[in-house]
């Protein structure tokens, strides 16, 4: 990998982070390690009229909604000229022109009424896009141990969040997250690791927690994917509550985490490599993650993952 030309405010490494060219959506599926069909679905876009600048550009953004029990239609519905909407019975999807970007949930009408047990296909509507992985955005970002910081940004808001606490509930099993992952991934051809990755989280919210992550090196194996996932603390990234329902702040450098990352998995035998230099970041992917009963609303804007080097 060569190291990029950049200037001193670092290089954005998300491509259209105001989601103005809309999104490529995945139909709802099971998950793609359950269900083959989550990635040879037939994809289609949702495009913002509002934003009729970007209508020929090919997304960025990959939605999927894994899980879900409906598909958004393709066409949504302009709210004036501020803001334009796809909503179903069980979810809703919005794109401001100012760059924010709202999902809504209702977990009673997903899930029926009844707690999910199977665990590897809950609800979710995520949106995600290829870094430095190969893809139609992919591109040479260089590699961790070019990398000296590495500046997530993100403004957060819980606008509400009804959890209906029912009898059954497992607070281990059944809640409403919002995480942003990060793939830490292996993209030396010449590596024996070539394609291995571990998840990094940073957790926006957790209806089960007031502060998702308090302490470091918390992690855990992914049931779906059997990667690891480093959860970076939250005093790295914020000391705002997204509990008050008022725009919280997450900014941090997650390069020593990303680091921590790979060394954590290695020792567990999850990596064949554990040479920094093999590692850039694969990707990314926002939204939430249902198992409980909730009904909530989220807001999210000014999006941004920054390399220094």
């Amino acid at each position: 990998m060569n190291t990029p030309d950049i200037d001193q405010n670092g290089l954005e490494l998300i491509t259209d982070p105001a989601f103005t060219g809309g999104f490529s959506a995945i139909p709802a599926c099971k998950r793609p390690d359950s269900d083959a069909n989550c990635a040879a679905g037939k994809k289609y876009n949702l495009k913002s009229p509002l934003h009729l600048q970007n209508a020929p550009i090919r997304p960025a953004w990959d939605l999927a909604q894994w899980g879900s029990r409906t598909n958004f239609d393709s066409i949504g519905a302009a709210m004036g000229r501020r803001a334009y909407e796809w909503s179903t019975d069980t979810k809703r999807l919005v794109i401001y022109t100012d760059g924010t970007i709202e999902m809504a949930v209702n977990g009673v009408k997903e899930l029926n009424g009844e707690y999910l047990l199977d665990r590897t296909s809950w609800p979710s509507l995520i949106a995600s896009q290829a870094i430095a992985a190969p893809g139609p955005y992919g591109r040479d970002i260089g590699n961790l141990v070019q990398m000296t910081k590495l500046i997530f940004n993100l403004d957060f808001r819980l606008l509400n969040d009804d959890v209906m606490k029912r009898p059954g509930r497992n607070i281990e099993r059944d809640a409403l997250i919002f995480p942003i992952n990060l793939t830490i991934q292996n993209l030396n051809r010449a590596s024996a690791g070539y394609g291995d990755y571990v998840w990094l989280q940073v957790t926006a919210y957790d209806d089960r927690h007031a502060v998702p992550n308090p302490g470091d090196d918390k992690n855990m194996i992914d049931i779906g994917t059997h990667k690891l996932i480093y959860f970076v603390p939250s005093h790295a990234v914020t000391h705002d509550d997204v509990h008050t329902k008022q725009w919280a702040k997450f900014k941090g450098d997650l390069l020593p985490y990303a680091k921590r990352s790979i060394h954590l998995a290695f020792e567990k035998g999850l990596l064949k490599s554990q040479d920094l230099a093999d590692y850039s970041i694969g990707g990314i992917n926002i939204g939430y993650e249902l198992t409980g009963l909730n009904i909530a609303t989220f807001q999210f804007r000014n999006l941004s993952l920054k390399a220094f080097y």
